[in-house]
């Protein structure tokens, strides 16, 4: 009875999938629609610290017991074997440049699709889509694959 259940249960899954590529197109979309503006948002950064740390292999050594023959005959002997063992060790810190948000590059439709109602729509678009925008006029005819929604 679980069996029959789960396969069900796994059945449902893959539809669910596949309605959903298939709502997707399975590939990339476009967009297209008037220039209204562009926005550039450069990389942010800033300073944070981190634990420095630096490996340490102090060298020592083990003692290994060793034994040969059986019964009374039986002869036991210890050597000392080198040991090597590398941990990290913290020694202060470090400064290093976090980012805090990576560079984008923007780009807002009007009509976006040929709707008049779809105004002022956010689009982050790759660099190379950012700079063909940057050489048209407002209210140009635009179309591109977007990166992401919103900006």
């Amino acid at each position: 009875m679980q069996h029959h259940i789960r396969r069900t249960a796994l059945v449902a899954s893959v539809l669910v999938i596949a309605a959903a590529l298939g709502a997707c197109g399975g590939g990339p979309r476009r967009v297209s629609g008037q220039l209204d503006s562009t926005r550039h948002v450069p990389e942010a950064t800033r300073l944070a610290h981190r634990p420095h740390l630096v490996r340490h292999c102090p060298s020592g050594s083990k003692q290994v017991r060793h034994t040969s023959g059986s019964g009374s005959r039986k002869r036991t002997w210890y050597t000392d074997e080198p040991t090597t063992v590398c941990t990290k060790e913290q020694q202060g810190t470090e400064t290093y440049r976090q980012v805090v948000h990576q560079e984008r590059w923007c780009v807002s439709l009007d009509d976006v699709d040929g709707k008049e109602s779809r105004d002022d729509v956010w689009y982050r678009v790759s660099r190379s889509t950012y700079q063909n925008a940057l050489k048209l006029k407002a209210g140009s005819r635009l179309s591109f694959e977007p990166d992401h929604d919103g900006c």
